[in-house]
């Protein structure tokens, strides 16, 4: 029986283990379990995949404690160009070894296991998490399960989702293409970072960039407003859980980039090595090495490799044991489908969610580092 388990360990996974093991429990007490080998394996993974040099976060926003640890880490290990620009947006490789040096300080590796969870039900001592040939016992159970293991695949795109040219972001084992003229579909922040970066190889011939919509330009993902009471008093006293999410739904400045990537494109444009469309795509065809889109003003879009940044299915994180949880011991859910918690994110007794499964109460910022951080303080000082 373990005090604590977490299940996920993402970035809100790991930041919440992180203050527990420092403010709350002993190493032996913790377990992390999650599908992947290692702590932050998908975001390690997915950043590094795209190119992206800066987080688009300030440098506040991170999983220590001490909001200006980043920066006091900067200067104690002497990095180069540790920010850039008016937030002080941090380097990733120094992001990520500053978290894994957070993490190995509180012994976070110590408490991982590697298993699925399948299941999920309280007992007369707190709770059971069901894994392949194994049941583990907990006090209290942490949902900090990611959105971005299931990749959406439009409508267009399903019936190619098999050939080998065809890959898309999410899908971590996929390599991106390494020659040829590859098309780019999406219009947020990880589509633009790939096309970017795959314009800057040498052995790519071109790179074409196909978004619905204009490019929208946006410093963050949602206004900073939404971090403090700007905006959260009124939204906490909103009491309707479908007007949370429609407010939700209208702060997050969703398929955006920054000003900075915007520029960077445009120099690529320049070059000759970047195409940029916009339009609705109607269907598209392969045959032989060539992929054709087809746009909605007739004009066909080819390449022969197709790199889908159309980011994941929009559904309850953990739904395939999660969903009979809910239904099983009644766990209340807004209309929405989505966790109705208490203020320090507690669901039900000894049961805390993070993430998008704690945005109803965190509010539009929930999903990212900054929600990671909230999520952490309200679970490791909860009684």
């Amino acid at each position: 029986m373990y005090a604590w388990v977490v299940i996920g360990g993402g970035v809100q996974g790991c930041c919440i283990a992180t203050r527990l093991l420092e403010k709350k429990v002993r190493r032996e007490e913790l377990l992390i379990i999650d599908p992947h080998p290692e702590p932050m394996h998908v975001w390690e993974t997915l950043t590094e995949k795209t190119g992206m040099p800066y987080l688009r976060s300030p440098s506040v926003h991170h999983l220590a404690d001490d909001p200006y640890s980043l920066k006091k880490y900067s200067r104690m290990q002497d990095y180069t160009a540790p920010f850039k620009g008016r937030y002080s947006r941090p380097r990733l490789d120094m992001f990520n070894q500053h978290t894994f040096d957070e993490m190995k300080n509180a012994g976070v590796h110590d408490c991982w296991k590697q298993a699925v969870v399948q299941g999920l039900s309280p007992t007369d001592k707190g709770w059971k998490v069901e894994i392949p040939g194994e049941t583990i016992g907990a006090e209290q159970v942490v949902l900090a399960i990611g959105v971005n293991h299931i990749p959406h695949y439009p409508v267009w795109a399903q019936a190619l989702s098999n050939r080998p040219s065809v890959s898309h972001l999410f899908n971590l084992d996929q390599p991106l293409p390494e020659q040829g003229n590859v098309i780019v579909v999406g219009g947020g922040m990880t589509a633009a970072h790939t096309a970017h970066t795959l314009s800057t190889s040498e052995h790519i011939d071109e790179v074409t960039l196909v978004k619905r919509h204009p490019f929208r330009i946006h410093d963050f993902d949602s206004d900073p407003g939404w971090l403090g009471p700007k905006f959260l008093k009124g939204y906490r006293e909103v009491t309707c859980y479908e007007e949370r999410r429609r407010m939700i739904h209208e702060a997050r400045h969703k398929g955006s980039i920054t000003r900075e990537l915007r520029v960077k494109l445009q120099r690529q444009e320049t070059a000759g090595r970047l195409k940029v469309f916009t339009g609705d795509i109607l269907s598209c065809e392969a045959n032989d090495d060539r992929i054709h889109l087809m746009m909605e003003d007739e004009t066909v879009v080819t390449g022969n490799s197709l790199v889908l940044a159309t980011g994941a299915e929009s559904c309850l994180p953990g739904k395939e044991w999660l969903q009979t949880a809910i239904h099983q011991f009644k766990l209340p859910c807004a209309p929405c489908g989505f966790p109705v918690v208490q203020s320090n994110l507690e669901w039900a007794e000894g049961l805390f969610v993070a993430g998008a499964l704690a945005e109803l109460e965190i509010g539009p910022v929930s999903r990212n580092i900054a929600g990671a951080r909230k999520a952490a303080e309200r679970i490791a000082t909860s009684t």
